[in-house]
């Protein structure tokens, strides 16, 4: 995303937000459609709703409410995620927008699935194409090329590294991008849990600074706890560590390092 200056932090609220937009909702018409739902292309689908409350935010609100919804789909070329949040200020007194959004969808096409050739070698998984198409509220839109390596690592659900190339909202190739994201299941006398979340680190090529963000969530299986089939509806907590937040360089007169926490309820459909 490209850099605010502090009046444009005033004007504008970037942050990560729901979508009504047209790239979400194709995606979304994709991954359920009667055709995509072909048995011999799809293996698996699910949709993921959500309310997250967030504290202690920068550059954005402090306090934020933000429904998000997900969808992720495994198919016979590849798979696909798609992210949308739609995020407001829990303040009244907020000088900048209150309200924005923030949509993403994350196509990958699978080596192994589309030669055929089973490329699994040791704790590699596969081998993938992916890319990443995002649009923030008054931003142009951000477009990532880049090549994904799948794990298969004990007591991982999923392991995945990407590395990508960034065409940013300022229309050029000038940044590089590390991404991870993984889902660890766990289970005590308390119940069933899960731990996923995110690392983002960019290169800072260019005129970027680098920036990190850490975003783990606690996810607590609170359906079953009551009862109801297990892998539904989930509750917990989330963490966000920042550097450099929005590629905006962290100064004493502008802070842009975050240590943000909230919690949220969840439903999965699948």
């Amino acid at each position: 995303m490209p850099f605010l200056n502090q009046q444009e932090k005033n004007k504008t609220f970037r942050t990560r937000a729901v979508t009504s937009s047209v790239f979400p909702a194709i995606s979304l018409c994709f991954l359920f459609s009667p055709s995509a739902k072909s048995a011999d292309f799809v293996n698996f689908q699910s949709i993921d709703t959500s309310l997250y409350f967030q504290f202690e935010n920068k550059i954005d609100p402090p306090k934020t409410i933000s429904p998000i919804i997900e969808a992720f789909g495994d198919y016979k070329i590849g798979d696909m995620y798609v992210y949308s949040i739609w995020q407001n200020s829990l303040q009244h007194d907020y000088n900048g927008d209150k309200s924005t959004y923030y949509y993403k969808f994350v196509p990958r096409l699978s080596a192994s699935k589309i030669t055929g050739y089973d490329l699994s070698y040791g704790p590699l998984k596969d081998v993938l194409f992916s890319q990443w198409i995002a649009k923030t509220k008054n931003i142009k839109h951000d477009y990532f090329l880049g090549v994904s390596l799948d794990w298969q690592v004990a007591d991982f659900s999923w392991l995945r590294t990407i590395f990508y190339f960034e065409n940013n909202a300022k229309g050029s190739w000038n940044d590089q991008r590390i991404h991870i994201d993984y889902g660890v299941p766990f289970n005590n006398r308390l119940g069933d849990f899960r731990i996923v979340g995110t690392l983002d680190y960019t290169l800072g090529r260019r005129d970027n600074p680098e920036m990190i963000e850490f975003k783990p969530e606690l996810h607590y299986d609170l359906g079953k706890q009551l009862g109801y089939e297990s892998g539904h509806l989930w509750t917990g907590v989330v963490v966000t560590l920042g550097k450099n937040k929005y590629k905006i360089k962290d100064s004493p007169y502008f802070r842009t390092n975050q240590f943000s926490y909230g919690m949220f309820i969840r439903y999965s459909f699948f």
